[in-house]
């Protein structure tokens, strides 16, 4: 099998009665999910109307990645990208002097079904050398088709803070103490709240943080799903840098402005040439009330041709109906998900996977 054969992972997910993917998830030990990571086989699922199997990251089974900053981890077989982001290293964790820029796996067979944005796009082909779509945006842009129940808005402004701005991974926010910036005084303790992206395993626990964001007017965030959401759901937002002039600005969505490139390809994606962003060092105590005239002042709502990211979906687009009152996570489709694995199922997974592609190829 090669990914030449636009329809084998198609025919692969026929013939298995699933599709096989890899994302961020979590094991049967983790008393949590990152609610964006989890998403991705979420929206999977609604959007091609089949089971998912979840399976390495480096396999040799046909597999399709989604939702996250998650490209420059897959290695070998065949892998599919949709609407996936990815760092511009092999190894954003390693120390700066040891980061290899990424490049395609020689024993990895890759095709750019979509992506998040122009940025992976360029990554994940290799600088062009790759054909890609050009078909851009996160999956979860379309989750509004499958989720849209009104939401209560109770908070003037939700402050979404990244997992690398806190000390632990409860569900509570305890926030790095040096971070001064999420200081709350008390004259907005009942206006501004604090979310972070640390979430009980299951899709429910998953769509009640998604809500939890929604019950907020304002929004501004490290976290990148933390603009996703409020951006599909029409809910101002801005990103919270720490980099850069303090207060409001604008930015084209390009590297050399030394902002987080998941942000960057986020807008860009957007096909936005410009964006705004409020800054707030770490170390300073911010002004709540010039951020939430910051946000009013510049946030426009945004556009993503959802037609052309479900088209490109490489299992086939047959978006599931959700019945009016019914909660996704109570369709049988999205219930029986699961979230959270052993190494061992995941494995298995990939086996079968790796079994069905040999003899797909051998015929």
């Amino acid at each position: 099998m090669t990914t030449t054969d636009a329809n084998a992972l198609h025919n692969i997910a026929d013939e298995l009665g699933a599709v096989p993917m890899g994302w961020a998830g979590a094991n049967l030990e983790s008393p949590y999910v990152n609610f964006g990571d989890a998403l991705s086989p979420v929206m999977v699922a609604l959007c091609s109307g089949r089971p998912i199997a979840r399976v390495p990251f480096g396999s040799t089974a046909p597999r399709m990645a989604a939702v996250g900053t998650i490209g420059h981890g897959f290695t070998g077989g065949s892998v599919w990208f949709w609407g996936t982001g990815t760092s511009l290293y092999r190894n954003p964790f390693a120390p700066a002097d040891q980061k290899e820029i990424y490049r395609s796996p020689a024993n990895t067979e890759i095709q750019v079904c979509a992506t998040r944005g122009p940025i992976s796009a360029n990554v994940l082909s290799d600088g062009g050398q790759r054909p890609h779509t050009g078909v851009y945006g996160d999956p979860v842009w379309l989750l509004t088709r499958f989720h849209s129940k009104p939401v209560a808005q109770e908070w003037d402004l939700g402050v979404i803070l990244h997992l690398s701005d806190l000390t632990d991974r409860s569900f509570d926010v305890h926030f790095n103490p040096l971070h001064e910036r999420y200081v709350i005084d008390p004259a907005f303790a009942g206006r501004v709240k604090l979310i972070n992206t640390v979430t009980p395993v299951g899709v429910r626990a998953v769509m009640d943080k998604v809500d939890e964001i929604r019950s907020c007017r304002r929004i501004v965030s490290t976290s990148l799903h933390g603009l996703v959401i409020p951006e599909i759901y029409g809910i101002p937002c801005l990103y919270f840098g720490v980099r850069g002039q303090q207060g409001l600005s604008e930015v084209p969505p390009d590297l050399d402005t030394g902002i987080d490139p998941r942000i960057l390809d986020l807008y860009g994606g957007l096909r936005q040439e410009r964006f705004p962003i409020y800054v707030q060092p770490r170390r300073r105590r911010t002004d709540w009330a010039d951020v939430m005239e910051a946000v009013d002042a510049s946030w426009r709502p945004k556009s993503l041709d959802e037609a052309a990211l479900l088209q490109s979906l490489p299992v086939g687009a047959n978006p599931v109906v959700v019945p009016p009152g019914t909660h996704l996570a109570d369709l049988p489709l999205i219930r029986d998900l699961a979230l959270a694995h052993t190494s061992d199922q995941v494995s298995e997974n990939a086996r079968r996977f790796a079994v069905a592609a040999r003899a797909a190829a051998r015929r």
